[in-house]
Parts: structure tokens; sequence; C-alpha cells
């Protein structure tokens, strides 16, 4: 994962594969990022923080790597960060729009 700044806006690109044998280190990487990004947030004195997430980098998902997005949004509505996933793969949206998250995973 890597995280990418821009004076507009604050993004983190997701990298790999988003599947059951890889949600716990997905996992893990997303915690370090978005604990930045936090830090950076409350030091900047924003009030109300977009994350814009990357999924240009993901080769493969399954419905686990689904999970994992379900869990970055509700973290990051509990910090108050509006998170929106940009870049997804046409797989990606046909599987959430099969098991009906697609409006609630705001994808683009």
């Amino acid at each position: 994962m890597t995280t990418v700044n821009s004076p507009s806006a604050q993004a983190i690109q997701l990298n790999g594969m988003l599947v059951r044998s890889q949600v716990s280190r997905q996992l893990e990487v997303w915690k370090k990022a978005f604990q930045a990004f936090l830090v950076q947030a409350k030091a900047s004195g924003s009030q109300q923080a977009e994350l814009v997430v990357s999924l240009k980098g993901i080769e493969k998902v399954d419905t686990a790597g689904l999970a994992v997005l379900l869990q970055l949004s509700r973290q990051a509505s509990q910090h108050g960060v509006d998170l929106v996933f940009q870049d997804a793969s046409p797989q990606l949206l046909a599987l959430a729009q099969l098991c009906s998250l697609n409006k609630l995973l705001r994808l683009t």
C-alpha cells in the first residue's frame, strides 16, 4: 500500500490482491497508513477529512476482499472520515453489485 499526498486531497493506493489469503496483511498495512492519515489530518486542523483509496493496483478480489473494503469504510466512518474508493476494476464493481454493496462502498 502506498500513501500519496497532494495539496487538495489525501489518497492511499492499495496494491496486490484483496483475497482471503491476504486479508490480514492488507488490514495491517491499512491500519498503519490510516493512522498516519489521521495524525496528518489532525495536525492540519481539518474538521471534515476525506480520504481517497485508489484500487488501481488491485490485481484480484474476492468476497473476503470486499469484506476488507467494508471494514475500511467502517473504520473511516468511526473517525469521521469520508472514504471514497476509486479506480475499481470491473470485477470488483460486479462483485459489489452482486452482493448489493455498490452503494454502501462509494466505488468509482
